[in-house]
């Protein structure tokens, strides 16, 4: 799949920078075409020389608008193809974007709630063997688990 993402993604580049180029060779091949076969009639007709050179010409010069309007309308129809192929991808994008948000939103949430329950339970812990201990009739000494622990010094080798 990455494959197909690539090549055309090599095609939409080369439409954007040579978009002009196809628009006159497709020009120039759709004026090749008519004029084979306003040579073709011509000839079928009875050729006459300049008169028919002429007639060929005169249909052919008749023809490029219309083949320039048609190549115009193949481009313009790519063109637009491309463009809401452009605004569904950034479309997609941001709702990806929205929904990671989301989660990450909703993660942090989760992960506070989690947090407040797992003091909290820390507290209820320390509350009971506070209790006990003073129903024992004993000094309770440990600090609330919401101060941090001193760490034990190290003992520095001199």
């Amino acid at each position: 799949m990455k494959q197909i993402s690539i090549f055309w993604q090599a095609v939409r580049d080369f439409w954007r920078t040579g978009k002009t180029g196809v628009a006159l060779f497709l020009i120039s091949l759709f004026a090749l075409i008519y004029g084979y076969i306003a040579l073709d009639f011509e000839i079928a007709q009875g050729w006459k020389g300049h008169v028919s050179v002429q007639n060929v010409m005169k249909d052919i010069s008749a023809f490029i608008p219309v083949g320039a309007a048609f190549v115009a309308m193949i481009i313009g129809g790519i063109d637009l193809i491309m463009l809401l192929s452009d605004f569904i991808e950034a479309r997609r994008e941001k709702r990806i974007a929205a929904a990671r948000e989301a989660a990450k939103a909703e993660g942090m949430a989760e992960g506070i709630a989690e947090g407040e329950a797992r003091a909290y339970r820390k507290f209820s812990e320390w509350e009971r063997r506070r209790k006990e201990a003073e129903d024992q009739g004993k000094e309770f000494t440990e600090p609330l688990p919401t101060q941090p622990k001193e760490k034990p010094q190290e003992s520095s080798k001199e």
